[in-house]
């Protein structure tokens, strides 16, 4: 937290409520101008002494702990929401990757050749491995219902009819047939266009899936592999620009409803869902 977060944080905190008690309000109780300027003065050198107190250091420590907690259990009851709407198999998909992230994560932390905070930086980037996974789960079945609600050759035969029955309008005192049919076609395209776009997404989706499960075979495979502790984490760096890239994609999505949640946090939460 920078200073002048902290200063903000403070003059919202009780410490300050009771700094401005203590010393603005006893220096007016005094009903002296000796009292009001010692009263003053004991204010600012609060203001300078007491943000960088271990008491006031404490409860900043306190609060972002609760806050924290709160965001965590949020992104819980979400993930929970998005995972349990999900068909059978494909819940069944995502246990497996998280099995074997799980695994790998151990084998991390048993690994005497790392250190705790190389460990750390590989099981966060796992951890946001297995929620980008279960997004783009979600976002499959999302584009898969839309593509199954959508017929092309219906659409495609309905604007053709549409554009006929437009060419056949004679355009004197019937302009307000024309557009309506106008606005009709213009939505029947939109429709049209919007479904060959989630054929695309949909395809898209699917490739990033099985991106993801390849990774985490290989990450496996090359920690047993390896003899060099650092060499895979720049195959782990590599693969977090990409998952960036997978992120911004997928939250531009308008089929992409789950949160975008910070790497920190999402790490934070137990990849089975449940747990």
């Amino acid at each position: 937290m920078t200073g002048v977060e902290k200063l903000k944080a403070f003059a919202k905190s009780p410490h300050h409520l009771w700094l401005g008690l203590l010393t603005l309000g006893v220096g007016v109780a005094t009903v002296s101008t000796i009292g009001l300027v010692a009263g003053v003065a004991a204010y600012a050198l609060g203001w300078i002494y007491l943000p960088d107190s271990r008491l006031f250091n404490n409860w900043l420590a306190t609060r972002k702990q609760g806050d924290e907690g709160a965001k965590l259990r949020q992104f819980l009851f979400q993930r929970r929401q998005i995972y349990d709407a999900l068909r059978s198999s494909t819940r069944e998909r995502y246990d497996r990757l998280a099995a074997e992230i799980e695994n790998l994560q151990q084998e991390f932390h048993r690994d005497p050749r790392l250190n705790a905070e190389l460990v750390r930086q590989r099981v966060e980037r796992l951890s946001n491995l297995a929620w980008t996974y279960l997004r783009l789960l979600h976002t499959g079945e999302m584009l898969d219902q839309f593509i199954e609600s959508e017929d092309p050759a219906e659409l495609e035969g309905k604007i053709a009819a549409m554009e006929k029955e437009l060419s056949g309008i004679d355009a004197v005192g019937k302009a307000s047939l024309a557009e309506s049919l106008q606005s009709r076609l213009s939505s029947l395209k939109s429709r049209l266009e919007k479904r060959r776009g989630a054929e695309e997404s949909r395809e898209l989706t699917a490739s990033e899936q099985e991106r993801i499960a390849e990774l985490v075979k290989l990450f496996r495979a090359d920690h047993l592999a390896s003899r060099d502790a650092g060499a895979l984490s720049h195959e782990i760096d590599g693969a977090a620009v990409q998952l960036d890239r997978t992120r911004e994609w997928l939250s531009g999505l308008e089929f992409d409803t789950s949160p975008d949640i910070p790497e920190d946090l999402a790490a934070a939460a137990p990849l089975k869902v449940g747990q």
